[in-house]
């Protein structure tokens, strides 16, 4: 009997320990449970906390982009006068316009969006630099592709390279090449002879993308006159003729400065301003320089780098033509013209002087862009031979280097691109 029951206390000691044992392991599976619940739930709020300072950066990019210009200043702003709610948490943005912004060519700015959540008070920073970018970055842009009411077409003769956007519908006729990335704020374009059937047959080896948010010109060249005019810049009123020259001087002629055909040093900060007048510009620049006039820019002659890109892409000249009015070929300009530049008509048009006059001067080079509000003509064409009648035959080249350069001072486009992104 003594035997039988000692088993019996051996079987309920087994059983106590064996049922300690899946308390402790039941317990320890609780506990870590909690552990991993809490541990995803934290991350939940992280995530929710990251999202939400992203969505915040977001919000103050989309905030500049809707600017008709680059807020001026340098101080830091909250662009929605304090903390955002959203969900279970908000966040506060400030923009930090660089220190430098008056003084450069594109605008900086840091946008910092921190945002917390009101369960579990994750927080997280988002930081962004965003740079302005520049007019310089396309090889063709136009607000309207029509001159006097009536479309302008690219045709079998046209080859561009580089990045081409209008905010019109562009009008093709034959089959002209677009080498780079081709964008339009239209939805269609009209063509001569619809495809397939008409036989137009464009080549957009960079592909080409409808309906893009329009990008608006700027309403005049604020920033060049503004740094034209400081105390290293070089600011003239009226009529003016440049000469550039290969040893980093230039000609100038100008009545308001008594100055005849004068060897003078090209201002420090790049940027020189006709005001009231035209800016005539010839030959061959050594340095960086931006002419802007109230006016026209009227190009007399061939317009030269002494370094020339094509041949040495690590080439330091850049040139910038910028007129709040046209960019004119003048009709005593030579045949066969080469415009080495990146070339802005604000208000109207970049064209050639009476280029409905023969006879025909051959080919027109340009090796930069051409940026104008509305397309002009620089040439005639027979429209059953494809002959030259007047005018010049476009050879357009694209500058690679002002997709990340720009001559100084030349107007930005309202497009913000990243140049530094980090969380914390």
């Amino acid at each position: 009997m003594r035997r039988r029951s000692d088993e019996r206390g051996f079987v309920f000691l087994i059983s106590i320990f064996v049922t300690s044992f899946l308390l402790a392991w039941i317990a320890m599976g609780l506990q870590r449970s909690m552990t991993e619940l809490r541990s995803a739930q934290q991350s939940l709020q992280n995530n929710q906390a990251f999202q939400l300072a992203e969505g915040g950066g977001e919000d103050a990019h989309r905030y500049l982009k809707g600017l008709g210009a680059p807020p001026a200043g340098v101080a830091r702003f909250n662009p929605f006068g304090g903390p955002r709610a959203v969900g279970r948490g908000q966040y506060t943005v400030t923009i930090d316009p660089d220190d430098n912004n008056p003084n450069r060519f594109e605008d900086v700015f840091t946008i910092e969006s921190t945002s917390t959540m009101t369960v579990g008070q994750a927080t997280r920073r988002v930081t962004k630099i965003l740079s302005t970018e520049s007019f310089a970055r396309y090889s063709y842009f136009t607000n309207s592709e029509r001159s006097g009411g009536s479309p302008i077409w690219f045709t079998s003769r046209d080859r561009l390279n580089g990045p081409v956007h209008s905010n019109d519908r562009f009008n093709l006729s034959g089959n002209p090449v677009f080498n780079g990335p081709v964008s339009s704020a239209a939805s269609s374009i009209n063509y001569a002879n619809p495809p397939p059937a008409g036989g137009n047959n464009p080549q957009f080896n960079g592909g080409l993308t409808l309906n893009m948010i329009p990008v608006s010109l700027p309403n005049n060249l604020t920033k060049l006159r503004v740094a034209a005019s400081a105390s290293d810049g070089l600011w003239l009123t009226g009529n003016t003729t440049f000469t550039l020259q290969a040893d980093g001087t230039m000609r100038v002629t100008n009545a308001n400065r008594g100055w005849n055909n004068a060897t003078v040093t090209p201002p420090v900060n790049g940027a020189i301003f006709v005001n009231g007048g035209n800016a005539t510009v010839s030959g061959t620049l050594n340095g960086r320089l931006t002419i802007g006039a109230t006016r026209d820019v009227i190009i007399a002659n061939n317009v030269l780098y002494a370094d020339d890109p094509r041949t040495n892409p690590s080439s330091n000249d850049i040139l910038g033509l910028a007129a709040e009015q046209n960019v004119v070929i003048s009709r005593n300009a030579p045949a066969d013209l080469t415009v080495q530049a990146s070339m802005l008509a604000l208000n109207k048009s970049f064209t050639v002087e009476n280029w409905w006059q023969g006879p025909p001067k051959g080919t027109l080079t340009v090796y930069g862009g051409i940026i104008q509000d509305s397309r002009g003509a620089v040439a005639s064409f027979d429209s059953s031979t494809g002959q030259l009648l007047s005018g010049y035959a476009k050879d357009y080249w694209y500058d690679s280097r002002f997709m990340n350069d720009a001559p100084p001072f030349f107007p930005t486009n309202g497009v913000y691109q990243l140049v530094f992104w980090q969380q914390n």
